[in-house]
C-alpha cells in the first residue's frame, strides 16, 4: 500500500476532522469495549471484561489470563482483542498476533483493533504489516493521533522517511502545544538523517518541556550523529547535572566519549546504562568491553550485533573502505589459491554460504567465480537490504548464524565468514556447525582479529573478540576441520593503527 492518496485526503479533512483532545499513545487495551456482550451470562462477561481491562491497564497481563480464558469460554466478543493485548504485554508476539487476527476477522474495519495489531507487528519487527494496519486505522479514524504516530514509526522502520515525517508532522500540527508530538517529529527527522532539523525541533521542545522522558538523550544523540561528539558530551553531562538519571543519557555520553577516544571514561557510563536496562545486551556487552563490568560472555549478544549493524548499514561500506578493509579481497585470493580451476572458470564454485554477509562485500568479491547459488545470512535487516540491492544472492535470511546453521540441511562447496567470528569468543559451536554443512571437499574460509596477549581469546574495547592462533588451531581440530592456511594478515586500520588478524582456510579432516 502506498499512502500518497491517503495523505492528500487527510490533508483536506484536517480542518473539520481534528479536535483538540488528550493524546493516548498507548491505547486502552480494548477500545472495542462497547461490543455487545452475548446473550448468555451478559453480566458475568461484562464484569470479567472490565476486570481484565483494569489488570491490563496496570500491566498485570499474567493475572488477567484466567479471566480471559473464561471470557473466551463464554464467547464474549472482547475476548480475542483482550488476549492479544495480554500476549503483547507478556512478550508472546506470535500468540498476540494470532489473537488480533481472530478479533479482526470479526471486525475488520475496527480502528482500535488495527492499531493494536500494528503495535504487535511493530514489536515483532514486521514493519510493513504494521504500516498497513496503521494506515487502515488512520483512514478509519483520522481524529485519533496515535494511529498517525504508529504509521510514522512503521514507515521510519521501513526506511520511508519522507512519509514518516509527514505523518508525524500531521500529528504535531493537530496538537502543536503537545511537546511529546514535537519530540516524536524530531526523532523522525533524526532517523531520516536530517540532523539540523532534528536539533532545532528538539531544542525548542526541551525549552518547553525540559524533563520530558527521553528528550535529553535524543538531543545529545542528534549532536553525536551530526558529528559533534563534544557537544553531545556537553548536553549529556548537563542533563545528568539536572538530575535526569536515564540510562539513555549515560549511553549517549559513553558513545560520545568513545568517539573522542576516551575509553576509560566511557566505561562507567556504559555500566550505569546497563544497570538501568538490565535486559539490554547491547549495553551489557559494551560495559564488559570497556572493562567496566566483568570480562564479557562467550559471544556478543544478538541484540548488540543487530543494533550495531542496523545503525551502521547506511555508511558501512564507505567507512570500511576508508579504513583499508582487506577481508573480501583476502577471501577472494584464498579461493583462487585453493580452487584454481574454479578461478579459471573451468570448474563450478557453489553453492556458497556467506555467514554474516552484511552488505554483500564478500559476494561482490566472488561474484564472477560463482557457478552455483550464493546464500547470505545476517542478523541485521538493514545490512541485508543493502546486500539485496546488489542482486547477487539467491537467498538472504535474517537470523543468528548459529541458529541458521543448526536449521540448515544443505551442503556447501564454500562457507565464508568475513569479520563475523570476531563477535564470538568460544569458536567451538560455530566451527562444529560449519563442519556439518560442508560438502565433500568443501572449504571454510573465515577471518578473525588476532591477540598476542591471551592464550585463547579476549574481548577488546571495541566490543569484538580477538583470538590466539594456537587456540584457533585446536578448535579446528576439535571440530574435525583441517587447517590449510592459518596466516597472519592485517584486517584494516583503526585509530591510525593496523588491526592484526588471522585468515583461516580449512576443509574437512580425514576420518
Amino acid at each position: 500500500m502506498r499512502f500518497g492518496g491517503a495523505r492528500s485526503r487527510l490533508r483536506r479533512r484536517d480542518e473539520r476532522a481534528f479536535r483538540r483532545r488528550p493524546l493516548a499513545l498507548s491505547a486502552p487495551p480494548m477500545s472495542a469495549a462497547l461490543v455487545p456482550i452475548p446473550a448468555a451470562d451478559p453480566a458475568i462477561a461484562l464484569r470479567l471484561a472490565q476486570e481484565a481491562r483494569a489488570l491490563l491497564r496496570d500491566g498485570q497481563a499474567a493475572e488477567a489470563l484466567p479471566m480471559l480464558d473464561r471470557l473466551a469460554a463464554l464467547g464474549a466478543p472482547p475476548a480475542a482483542a483482550l488476549r492479544a493485548e495480554a500476549m503483547l504485554q507478556l512478550g508472546r508476539g506470535g500468540e498476540a498476533e494470532a489473537a488480533a487476527d481472530a478479533a479482526l476477522a470479526a471486525m475488520p474495519e475496527d480502528a482500535p483493533l488495527r492499531r493494536l495489531r500494528a503495535r504487535i507487528r511493530m514489536a515483532r519487527g514486521r514493519h510493513a504489516g504494521a504500516a498497513e494496519d496503521a494506515a487502515a486505522a488512520v483512514m478509519a479514524d483520522p481524529t485519533e493521533l496515535s494511529g498517525r504516530l504508529l504509521l510514522a514509526a512503521a514507515l521510519t522502520e521501513e526506511g520511508r522517511h519522507d512519509e514518516a515525517i509527514w505523518f508525524a508532522g500531521e500529528a504535531w500540527r493537530a496538537d502543536p502545544d503537545n511537546p511529546d508530538l514535537q519530540y516524536r517529529l524530531g526523532r523522525a527527522f533524526l532517523r531520516a538523517g536530517r540532523h539540523e532539523a532534528a536539533t532545532e525541533l528538539l531544542a525548542h521542545c526541551e525549552a518547553v518541556a525540559p524533563r520530558l522522558p527521553g528528550l535529553a538523550a535524543l538531543r545529545a544523540h542528534a549532536a553525536l550523529l551530526g558529528g559533534d561528539a563534544a557537544a553531545a558530551e556537553a548536553l549529556a553531562r548537563a542533563a545528568l547535572a539536572r538530575g535526569i538519571a536515564e540510562g539513555a543519557v549515560h549511553s549517549v555520553l559513553a558513545h560520545a566519549l568513545v568517539t573522542q577516544g576516551r575509553l576509560a571514561e566511557a566505561g562507567p557510563h556504559f555500566a550505569a546504562a546497563a544497570r538501568m536496562a538490565p535486559q539490554n545486551g547491547y549495553l551489557a556487552h559494551l560495559a564488559a568491553a570497556t572493562g567496566a563490568a566483568g570480562g564479557g560472555g562467550e559471544r556478543a549478544p544478538a541484540d548488540y550485533v543487530e543494533s550495531l549493524f542496523d545503525n551502521f548499514a547506511p555508511r558501512f561500506e564507505a567507512t570500511l573502505l576508508g579504513l583499508g578493509y582487506r577481508i573480501p579481497g583476502l577471501i577472494r585470493r584464498a579461493v583462487e589459491r585453493h580452487r584454481p580451476a574454479a578461478a579459471a572458470g573451468e570448474a563450478c564454485l557453489g553453492p556458497v554460504l556467506d555467514l554474516g554477509c552484511g552488505t554483500g562485500l564478500v559476494g561482490v568479491a566472488l561474484s564472477d567465480l560463482l557457478r552455483g547459488p550464493l546464500a547470505g545470512i545476517d542478523l541485521s535487516r538493514r545490512m541485508l537490504e543493502e546486500a539485496a540491492a546488489k542482486g547477487l544472492y539467491a537467498s538472504l535470511r535474517q537470523a543468528d548464524l548459529l541458529d541458521a546453521l543448526r536449521e540448515d540441511a544443505g551442503r556447501y562447496d564454500l562457507i565464508t565468514a568475513g569479520d563475523v567470528f570476531c563477535y564470538l569468543g568460544d569458536l567451538r559451536p560455530v566451527l562444529g556447525l560449519c563442519r556439518a554443512r560442508l560438502a565433500a571437499g568443501g572449504l571454510l574460509i573465515f577471518s578473525l582479529e588476532r591477540t598476542a596477549t591471551a592464550e585463547a581469546w579476549e574481548l577488546g574495547t571495541a566490543g569484538r573478540y580477538a583470538h590466539a592462533a594456537a587456540h584457533v588451531a585446536s578448535r579446528l581440530a576439535e571440530a574435525g576441520l583441517r587447517p590449510l592456511e592459518l596466516r597472519e594478515e592485517a584486517v584494516r586500520r583503526e585509530a591510525e593503527a593496523v588491526v592484526p588478524g588471522l585468515l583461516v582456510v580449512a576443509d574437512a579432516a580425514a576420518a
